[in-house]
């Protein structure tokens, strides 16, 4: 179960397995983008599984369908604490070769996630993409869990590096290539498995969210810490992979009216290392140097 898909494993008479997602007709457009950025990222040699059909009338079942090659592997996240040091290395490596390929694709006509280059939800500037990411996940907090110090630090973080936000060229990145949608098998990754949008502006923004989400399921995020440490030079950068981390944390904990699963449960181990995470994270983007 995704934010608002259904993923199952179909097995065929034949013995072989396919993807099957299916949605609701709202979200029908999802897998349009997801076809469209397919084609995208193959052309510049990331690697993505291959469309075998699509339906998104509603005809052939009464919900649009889509199926997907079954690439090997599972997501990062739940490969992790099995990977040697030598394979988290081989993951690293794998990573920045798909951010380098990344940057063979135009930039966008604006910031934040979109499910074409012709979708005009794009914002003009990347803080507004940032101040949605917060603002719509704090909304759906409690009153208690909003008066938290976390919280206002993130704010301020925010309004403070607006100006080195908005130098932010709009380049491509994968938006939900995090700690999950990333398949790895055998120490390698395998493929990028949600393309329903590609996000432009800051790529460091998607290692944010992996950092966050590996930290809350285990010990380290050694591997995310080395494709971002490009990306991260400088004092301000590293409270901007900070805030990232931060909001990450926000946006994990907070209900979503597009969620499926919903938050970690209130008394759950990964709940409280997420506000655990949320406060560190936040302290350290608001501390200046």
């Amino acid at each position: 179960m995704g934010r608002s898909h259904f993923v199952f494993t179909v097995e065929l008479a034949s013995g072989e397995s396919v993807i099957a997602r299916i949605t609701r007709h709202d979200r029908a457009e999802c897998f349009a983008g997801f076809a469209y950025w397919r084609r995208q990222l193959a052309s510049v040699g990331v690697p993505v599984p291959r469309v075998l059909s699509m339906d998104l009338t509603g005809t052939v079942l009464p919900w649009p369908i889509m199926l997907l090659e079954q690439a090997p592997g599972d997501d990062l996240c739940n490969v992790y604490a099995d990977l040697t040091a030598t394979e988290k290395r081989t993951v690293a490596d794998d990573l920045l070769d798909i951010q380098h390929r990344m940057s063979g694709l135009p930039p966008g006509p604006g910031y934040g996630g979109i499910a074409s280059y012709s979708d005009l939800r794009c914002h003009p500037r990347w803080s507004e993409v940032l101040w949605e990411y917060f603002s719509g996940a704090i909304d759906h907090l409690t009153p208690s869990q909003r008066q938290r110090p976390a919280i206002d630090h993130i704010r301020r973080t925010i309004r403070e590096l607006g100006p080195e936000f908005d130098r932010i060229d709009p380049l491509p990145y994968l938006i939900d290539a995090t700690h999950q949608n990333v398949l790895v098998d055998s120490g390698r990754v395998t493929a990028i498995v949600d393309l329903d949008e590609v996000g432009f502006g800051d790529a460091l923004y998607p290692l944010g969210v992996a950092r966050a989400g590996l930290l809350a399921r285990g010990a380290e995020a050694d591997c995310i810490e080395h494709v971002a440490a490009p990306l991260c030079a400088g004092p301000i950068r590293r409270r901007v992979f900070d805030l990232y981390s931060a909001i990450a944390c926000v946006k994990m904990l907070a209900p979503s009216p597009f969620s499926v699963t919903g938050p970690p449960s209130a008394g759950s181990e990964i709940a409280a290392r997420l506000w655990t995470l949320l406060d560190a994270f936040a302290a350290a983007a608001a501390h200046k140097e």
